[in-house]
Parts: C-alpha cells; sequence; structure tokens
C-alpha cells in the first residue's frame, strides 16, 4: 500500500496497480462532474445536492483506490505532491497523464450519453479566478496535510483522508455554486472545454494556470507550517509545534473558514461545516483547530490541552485578525456584500441569544470530546472522527438557528459583522458558552482528570 507521508527519495516505483487505480479513479469522479454538468442539475437541485454528488464520488474513489495510487485524481493535487517532497517526478508525470485520459474519456461519454441537453458556456469573471485560486489552494493544503506524518503515525494511518478532502471540495463548490465557475482541477478544467460543455479556451487557460499556480504554494505553505515532515521516526516523536507555527495556522484556518462563510452568502448553510471539517483535519494536529475564541476558552478552561494564558490571547487574536482578513476579502469580492448577524425576524432577540448560547454549548462541548481527549476504548492512540464531529456539531446549528439568530456561534465573527449591539451581546453569550462548556465537560468526564493509577485500582476493584 501507499504511504502517502514517505519522503520521494524512499518510495519505491510505480506499480501498474496505482496507475490502474489513478485512471479509473479519474474517470468516475469526472464522470460525476460531466453527468451533474450536463443533466442540468447545476443550480436546479434544492439545497445543492449536485455538490453532494461530486463530493460523494471523490470520497468513495479515495476510500477505494488511495491505499493503491493515493487517490489524486487531480493534476494540481500531484503537482503539490511533486513540491512538497512526496513524489517522484516521473510519478508525477504518469499521473498526469492519467488523469488527463480518465478525465476526457469520461466526458466524452458523458456528453455522448446525454448529448441532447443543450449545452451552455461557463462565463468567467476575475472574480473567479481570485475564488478558484483560494480553494484550488485550500483542497490542495488540506489533502497535503492530511497525508503527513504527524498524521500518519508509524502503523496508524490516518482513515479521514477522503473526509477532509471531499468535505473541502464541498465548501469550495458551494462558495461557486452561484456561478458554476469552481473546478479546482486542471483534468476536469481541460476535459470541460475540449469537450465543450462549459470553459472557452481562454478562461480554460487561465484556470488551469491558477490551479497550478495554487497547488505550488500550497506545498510551499504546507513545507513552512510543517518543518517535522524532514525529521526521522524517532524526533517526531518528541516533536512539539512552536507557537508560531500554532498562531499562524488558527489565523489561516479562521480566515478561509470566514472566507466560505462570507462566499456562500448563507444560501448554502453546507458550506461552513464542511469547511471547518476539512480544515480541522488539516491543521487539528498543529494548532488544535480552534478557529474560534469561545473553543479556544474552553479548551483552555478544560485542560485538556498544554495551553496557557498567554496562547488564549494569542490565539484569539490570530481568529479575529483572521476574520477580518475575511471580511475585508468578501467585501472586495462581492459588490455590496454586506454581513448583518443579528436576531431575524419575527423571532425576538430573546430567542435568538438562547440558540446561540445552546448551540455554542454543543460546539464547544464536542470539540472538547473528541478532539481534546481520545474518547473511545481501541486500538488506536486516537479517533478519526473528530473533524467529522465537529463539523456536525456546526452543521446542527446553522440548520437550526440560520433563521432565527444567523448561527454565529463565533466571537470572532460577532465582534465585527453585527451592529454594535448585538455584537456586544452575541459574544458574551459565545464566550459564556465556552466556559459552560467547559464545566458540563469536567462533569461529564471526570475519569479524564482523575490519576491513571487511581483509575487502574478502580478498575481492578471491580467484579
Amino acid at each position: 500500500q501507499t504511504n502517502f507521508h514517505v519522503l520521494a527519495e524512499e518510495q519505491a516505483p510505480m506499480r501498474p496497480a496505482s496507475a490502474a487505480a489513478e485512471l479509473l479513479g479519474s474517470f468516475v469522479f469526472a464522470f460525476t462532474v460531466g453527468c451533474n454538468v450536463l443533466s442540468g442539475n447545476v443550480l436546479e437541485t434544492p439545497m445543492g445536492w449536485e455538490i453532494a454528488s461530486i463530493a460523494c464520488a471523490l470520497l468513495a474513489m479515495m476510500a477505494a483506490f488511495g491505499p493503491l495510487s493515493g487517490g489524486h485524481f487531480n493534476p494540481a493535487v500531484s503537482v503539490a505532491m511533486l513540491c512538497a517532497g512526496k513524489m517522484q517526478l516521473m510519478d508525477a508525470f504518469v499521473y498526469i497523464l492519467l488523469q488527463l485520459a480518465g478525465t476526457t474519456m469520461a466526458m466524452l461519454f458523458a456528453r455522448q450519453l446525454l448529448e441532447e441537453h443543450e449545452r451552455s458556456v461557463i462565463h468567467v469573471a476575475g472574480r473567479d479566478v481570485v475564488v478558484e485560486t483560494i480553494y484550488a489552494l485550500m483542497l490542495n493544503f488540506v489533502i497535503l496535510c492530511v497525508s503527513g506524518k504527524r498524521n500518519n503515525p508509524e502503523n496508524e494511518p490516518n482513515q479521514f483522508y477522503g473526509i477532509a478532502a471531499s468535505s473541502t471540495l464541498a465548501a469550495g463548490l458551494s462558495c461557486t455554486r452561484g456561478r458554476k465557475t469552481g473546478v479546482f482541477n486542471p483534468a476536469i478544467t481541460i476535459g470541460l472545454g475540449l469537450t465543450q460543455i462549459g470553459f472557452q479556451v481562454h478562461s480554460l487557460v487561465s484556470f488551469v494556470i491558477v490551479q497550478l499556480v495554487a497547488a505550488v504554494a500550497a506545498a510551499a505553505l504546507f513545507r513552512l507550517l510543517r518543518p517535522e515532515e524532514k525529521l526521522s521516526t524517532d524526533q517526531m516523536a518528541s516533536y512539539v509545534p512552536s507557537l508560531a507555527v500554532r498562531l499562524f495556522s488558527e489565523f489561516l484556518g479562521t480566515t478561509l473558514l470566514m472566507l466560505t462563510l462570507g462566499l456562500s452568502s448563507w444560501e448554502n448553510i453546507w458550506a461552513a461545516p464542511c469547511a471547518l471539517m476539512g480544515l480541522v483535519y488539516a491543521l487539528g494536529d498543529l494548532s488544535g483547530g480552534h478557529f474560534n475564541p469561545a473553543v479556544t476558552a474552553a479548551v483552555v478552561l478544560s485542560r485538556t490541552r498544554l495551553l496557557i494564558s498567554a496562547d488564549l490571547l494569542g490565539y484569539w487574536a490570530c481568529q479575529v485578525v483572521g476574520c477580518f482578513v475575511a471580511a475585508v476579502t468578501c467585501m472586495i469580492l462581492i459588490p455590496g456584500f454586506h454581513w448583518d448577524l443579528g436576531p431575524k425576524a419575527p423571532f425576538q432577540a430573546g430567542a435568538a441569544y438562547i440558540m446561540e448560547l445552546t448551540f455554542s454549548i454543543i460546539l464547544c462541548l464536542a470539540v472538547l470530546a473528541v478532539s481534546c481527549i481520545k474518547g473511545i476504548n481501541s486500538i488506536y492512540s486516537r479517533n478519526f472522527y473528530f473533524g467529522l464531529a465537529i463539523g456536525v456539531a456546526l452543521l446542527a446549528g446553522c440548520l437550526c438557528c440560520a433563521k432565527i439568530s444567523g448561527a454565529c456561534f463565533n466571537p470572532a465573527i460577532s465582534s465585527g459583522m453585527s451592529s454594535a449591539f448585538y455584537a456586544s451581546n452575541y459574544c458574551f453569550i459565545e464566550l459564556l458558552a465556552g466556559v459552560i462548556a467547559a464545566i458540563l465537560f469536567r462533569a461529564t468526564h471526570a475519569r479524564e482528570y482523575t490519576p491513571k493509577e487511581v483509575t487502574a485500582d478502580l478498575q481492578a476493584r471491580m467484579p
């Protein structure tokens, strides 16, 4: 099986099974995209179910072929792996040829199958190119992180590789759904252009260029945040990310999460939870993957992680700055952009406050219970569902509260994205939720604070 974190100089030559897996996986993924485009599913299905279809296809193919080829199915991912030192040059070249071949065959097959459908040309603006760059970078960065050494300890490779990648793809597609321009994959872009399904030639070229540039940038960012990739197995055991790495991870994660929230324009409430899921899997092993001052407060008060008061203030500062950067970016990209949080008519402010408090507690409690402790009895040193659980906790709140309170659950957003009155109230309520979550966690997980010797003695006395 392929070890995603092994350096290129240590890798064995590519096997025929890896090549076949990459070709077949690219075909299935591209066929799913082509059928959704040609059948008119894009923009015609409620809640963006075509996005779910494409993301699920990627997840299925990564689960099926990831152990064989790494599950790239995307030339940008192969380029990112090459630049990050995770792939040999010749292997990357062969992978890209196979991806292009599989994708082109799939698009031609989809076009022939659905040839009666009227084809539309996708018109691309400057904003679309910028958003494509952002989410191509995010997708490649998440994939690199979940294939890294810290996320794949010896004899314990992670089981969330496909979940992280597919949820990140879903977030990016949600932010581009209105204009039908999100691709993040040069092979898909070329396939759509060559088969005359979507892109014009000049748009095709610009998109392929920015997708490849984003892949290189993602690899550079990966190398910057993960210097441990060059450490030996023995050195990895004692490696602890520096405070600078942790703070930058919080800034980066918060910025990308808030960008997703703003660019999806609250129309697709699945976008932010999907982004959170992918980012927690990507950066959780570095900073904890908080991206939320209330979560950070809960973690510090629970004392389940080695965070001190100085870390708390640093985390808060990076999260607030990240939210500010995201808001300014949204204002530049979307004319007339306005983020108005607060109680929604006809509901009263009291109902909005209670909803914000309740689901902020649920979110913080989920982080404490699945990310800060192992939480289950197994042969592994961790659970693999922590990112999924945290993303679903946010999704539950978004689905329930979007039309009542605005579904914020994050003081960093509240501090700058709502009116002064509601900003102070929301911030107080959400930080209070972090405190309450820490208290509830201590009460329900008392055994985590019991010395191991005492726990072992109590278990020995049980009948």
